[in-house]
């Protein structure tokens, strides 16, 4: 093959070669053998959910884990017996019907920079324009991030999604400082990491509640790797936001389960109308 010349893979030989006629068929053998190893990966150990809120760095664990875990391991934002995915549709009815056990993973982020990493990544349904084909200002991205995003996702998401599916109410206890906790009730057992702690205490936390012995953190879904890349730092960089926005979000009661004073003080000074922002890490 020539330099430069693109690889032929076997998708694209099968393309060329495959009569039109045969492929549904192959496709249909290609599903079944899919449903027969997930049936096998789900029997040899306790499958993982990974279930959380967009935008909370959950994409690294999961990738992470399908290298390093033995079963089934899947991602998602909902979980429920109607999902378009048959795998998440086939996990419900194993944990939630008929009370096999399963390993939930959960994730918690700082609400605001949550927020507007999440803004950005729903782009076209809260702005109503694809990315390429915006041309807004900073102010102007505020002012949509201000009027259209759902802020109030983060605020309810676990007593939405994790005490109403399994039953586990994450504030009845409080959050211990090492940024993670374990939770169990029947076949659930639940773990929750707050997204700001070290990759290597996250690595440490999965390794135990999987009893891993091996495990290495690889990263995924960075918001400033996307299209929208530069236009996110600089809304990072120059945008305050008002104070009764701040204190909505700071002063909620997940915030304050979560972080304490000292973290949820530098949040709002990070996106303060009236300081400069902080040195914080984002995504």
């Amino acid at each position: 093959m020539e330099a430069g010349s693109r690889q032929t893979s076997v998708g694209d030989l099968l393309k060329a070669t495959v009569p039109p006629g045969a492929k549904k068929a192959i496709l249909k053998i290609q599903d079944m053998l899919g449903k027969v190893s997930f049936e096998f990966k789900l029997k040899c150990a306790p499958p993982v959910l990974i279930f959380q809120m967009g935008k909370v760095g959950s994409t690294s664990i999961h990738r992470s884990l399908l290298r390093a875990y033995p079963g089934v391991v899947l991602h998602t934002h909902r979980f429920s017996p109607q999902h378009k995915n048959w795998r998440i549709r086939r996990l419900y009815r194993w944990g939630i019907f008929r009370k096999k056990a399963i390993h939930v993973i959960s994730l918690t982020r700082e609400p605001v920079g949550r927020n507007v990493s999440a803004f950005f990544q729903n782009f076209r349904r809260d702005t109503g324009l694809s990315y390429e084909n915006a041309n807004f200002s900073i102010d102007e991205l505020k002012a949509l991030f201000l009027s259209r995003y759902k802020h109030e996702i983060p605020l309810g998401w676990f007593d939405k999604n994790i005490k109403g599916t399994f039953g586990l109410d994450v504030f009845s206890t409080p959050f211990p400082e090492s940024g993670f906790a374990t939770y169990s009730r029947g076949n659930i057992r639940l773990l929750v990491i707050k997204s700001e702690i070290d990759d290597a205490e996250k690595v440490n936390a999965l390794k135990a509640f999987l009893g891993l012995k091996q495990f290495q953190m690889l990263r995924g879904n960075i918001g400033d790797e996307k299209p929208y890349a530069e236009t996110y730092k600089e809304f990072k960089k120059k945008v305050k936001l008002p104070p009764d926005y701040l204190s909505r979000m700071c002063e909620s009661r997940y915030c304050r389960h979560f972080y304490d004073s000292a973290a949820i003080d530098a949040v709002k000074k990070r996106w303060s109308m009236h300081e400069e922002p902080s040195l914080l890490g984002d995504d």
